[in-house]
């Protein structure tokens, strides 16, 4: 079945299914962010606030690093560095650009990072799932062959050239919209978990377990997928995004153990005073 990535034209200038969903899932992600932030006590224009300036600087660092990443292919055809709605972001760019964003934010409106943090990541995790669907139409990061019946048929022109004579794939991005789903519905139930104990468990968690849950099950996912961009080792070809997610996967341990550390250190001086 062919899926066409273009739902419609507007004067001759092409829509692509690829940008409406990327532009739904952040609609949908900072409505969830909006709702939790009122839910947990902080005030929701604070999300409208930031809302512009995380879609500027997370399109660029997913753009950014997905370009890093495909330095080959896009040092050959330069061109396509801003063509966006040929789809080509990187997530844990998007994340890494919210994120320095988010600070900088905090810092000037004098909020609370990592409770601002937790809020968001909900709302984050929906997004993608959404989003994910965008490599549906574009035929994009599907994953090694299989005669599943969960299968999906990707035209010719779209299958890597080891795997042209290959009809049907593992579909890694409904796998990954699935486990998506699935975060989005246990960072939820988090937040209505400390929302029943305040000031007994420290911000930040919900953040770190967002990103180091997602890493976790995105490294299985990556296993199945056949065009990861990956770099030489002694030990042979390693996919690029492992390296990444291990990365992330400590950088969650780390957030963790630090703000547990310093929630203690603040109960044990209330305590003393």
């Amino acid at each position: 079945m062919y899926v066409d990535p273009i739902a419609f034209n507007i004067y001759g200038f092409e829509i692509r299914w690829y940008g409406i969903l990327t532009s739904f899932s952040l609609i949908l992600g900072f409505a969830v962010a909006y709702f939790l932030a009122g839910y947990r006590g902080v005030k929701r224009e604070e999300i409208l606030n930031f809302a512009p300036f995380a879609i500027i600087f997370s399109i660029i660092g997913a753009r950014l690093l997905h370009v890093v990443v495909n330095w080959s292919y896009y040092a050959q055809h330069p061109l396509y560095i801003l063509a966006l709605r040929r789809g080509g972001q990187a997530i844990q760019g998007a994340i890494l650009g919210g994120v320095l964003t988010l600070i900088i934010f905090c810092k000037v409106r004098k909020l609370d990072f990592w409770l601002l943090a937790d809020i968001a990541s909900p709302g984050l995790v929906l997004g993608q799932a959404i989003g994910r669907w965008g490599n549906f139409f574009n035929q994009e990061a599907f994953g090694k062959p299989t005669d599943l019946p969960w299968a999906i048929y990707i035209e010719p022109a779209n299958r890597p050239y080891d795997y042209s004579s290959y009809s049907y794939f593992h579909p890694t991005f409904l796998y990954e919209s699935i486990a998506n789903f699935l975060l989005f519905i246990f960072l939820v139930l988090m937040h209505v978990y400390y929302k029943k104990r305040p000031g007994k468990i420290p911000y930040g968690l919900i953040l770190s377990m967002y990103l180091g849950i997602y890493s976790i099950y995105r490294t299985v996912i990556e296993y199945y997928r056949i065009d990861s961009t990956s770099f030489s080792t002694p030990f042979g070809e390693v996919k690029v995004v492992y390296l990444i997610n291990i990365i992330t996967i400590a950088a969650a341990m780390l957030i963790a153990n630090y703000v547990t550390k310093k929630f203690s250190e603040r109960k044990r001086l209330e305590k003393d005073i």
